[in-house]
């Protein structure tokens, strides 16, 4: 027998009914009619540089590129000659960029964004960070664990590392020889001679039988490294890490995340730290020795913080999420989302 495919149908009772209920709840909480109405929505945020207080841009979905001249008080858009997402951002100074994401794809200015470039990768991958030490010294990371690298701005970009089929995730570095790249199941690779080698500190996977599906460390989505002895990771699941030692070893630290992705991480003056995620922000003024809640103005509990960065040499942060919103810290605890 042919089975009849059924298609939904509201008739005009049905219709009524519908009409009338959501009459009766918009009249009784006005606020959902304009609960989004108070910002503008834009595409997602997912990283921002600020090389001073007051310049900053921000990248995103569909080739978004944003700058600000005053904190982060209003932004316009620049054109980043391309629509694909852009993962990754990052300035040396007001004038040299890089943009990284999809596709292999690099985008680079010399003159604060007015105009950007395409340069070349020497891979088609999803780039999902970058790191500049100076305006010719420079890193990508990417999927299948590699790891690119320039000594001209960009003028040529090679392979310097690649290891199994991971997806690196975060990158920094602490000065021009020390930094850490991290990525999947807690993939954690560290250089001590400025990229010329890569060692594989942590990491582990493997295949459960049972269920045909791998299991390992969870993922590593963002690093940040204080000196060459001392780096903070943030992953799924509330998952927080830490080294003094280089990367010999590394601590899992309570701070009081709930179990729910961290996909940012930032250092400020005075042993402040800030982790952003979903649903999340935590604070730490004393290097990670005690955390608290920081207050995000509307709440962001339902949605998710993917970028943050200081404000140059400043005590201030700016960070990035969901449909464009930005927020600036007036504290390293109040948050304040700005409409632009």
């Amino acid at each position: 027998m042919k089975r009849e495919t059924l298609t939904p149908y509201f008739g005009a009772p049905v219709l009524f009914t519908l009409f009338l209920t959501v009459a009766v709840v918009c009249l009784a909480f006005p606020g959902i009619l304009n609960a989004k109405s108070a910002w503008t929505i834009h595409d997602d945020i997912l990283s921002l540089s600020f090389p001073t207080q007051n310049e900053g841009w921000a990248s995103g979905r569909w080739g978004t590129i944003l700058y600000t001249a005053d904190g982060g008080k209003t932004w316009s858009r620049q054109n980043s000659v391309t629509e694909g997402t852009l993962v990754a951002i990052h300035f040396t100074d007001p004038e040299n960029g890089w943009a990284v994401g999809s596709k292999g794809t690099i985008v680079h200015t010399a003159d604060g964004g007015r105009t950007w470039v395409r340069q070349s990768s020497p891979v088609d991958y999803y780039h999902m960070g970058v790191y500049f030490i100076n305006p010719l010294k420079g890193w990508i990371i990417s999927e299948r664990t590699h790891i690119l690298t320039t000594d001209d701005g960009g003028l040529n970009w090679r392979v310097q590392f690649k290891d199994e089929d991971f997806v690196l995730k975060g990158l920094s570095f602490a000065d021009d020889q020390h930094g850490w790249a991290v990525g999947e199941f807690g993939y954690t690779y560290y250089t001590a001679d400025g990229g010329q080698t890569w060692t594989n500190q942590a990491g582990y996977y493997d295949l459960d039988y049972e269920t045909g599906e791998l299991v390992g460390d969870p993922t590593l989505f963002d690093v940040v490294a204080l000196n060459k002895d001392t780096a903070w990771a943030v992953g799924l699941d509330g998952h927080v890490i830490m080294t003094v030692d280089g990367g010999a070893t590394w601590a899992k630290q309570n701070v009081g995340a709930p179990a729910a992705p961290l996909y940012c991480i930032a250092a400020g003056r005075g042993g402040t730290l800030v982790i952003g995620g979903k649903g999340a922000g935590l604070v730490s003024d004393d290097s990670g020795r005690t955390w608290k809640k920081a207050g995000f103005r509307p709440s962001m509990a339902y949605s998710w913080i993917y970028g943050i960065a200081r404000r140059g040499d400043t005590a201030k942060f700016a960070a990035g999420g969901e449909a464009g919103a930005i927020y600036l810290s007036n504290s390293h605890e109040h948050w304040k989302r700005i409409n632009y």
